[in-house]
């Protein structure tokens, strides 16, 4: 196996120990939801779920500008289809707040 093959297997490797690391969190979420976990419990849990989010981004190329762009751009086009002030509301402030960061 040469070593540019090697460097293939580790970067697959890595990014199923990712994906599984976030379907973790999202099971471990859920449950903290259900037993009613303290808001430091979530924030952990989301917290952990974002870095596996950014780091399977990177793996797969993309960059974390990238995505806040993405999810930015998204945001503006929920913004424009959603209809209840409650969830405008929400968006508009990520929408905000993700416009700031960039």
């Amino acid at each position: 196996m040469s070593g540019k093959d090697f460097d293939v297997a580790k970067n697959i490797k890595m990014t199923e120990n990712l994906q599984c690391q976030m379907l973790a969190a999202v099971s471990q979420f859920f449950t903290a939801m259900q037993d009613n976990a303290t808001k430091g419990e979530k924030t952990e849990i989301l917290a952990d779920l974002e870095i596996v989010m950014y780091l399977l981004a990177a793996r797969m190329g993309i960059s974390k500008e990238s995505l806040d762009q993405k999810a930015a751009t998204k945001l503006k086009l929920g913004l424009l289809q959603e209809e209840r002030p409650e969830w405008k509301t929400s968006l508009l402030e990520l929408h905000r707040e993700l416009g700031q960061k960039m």
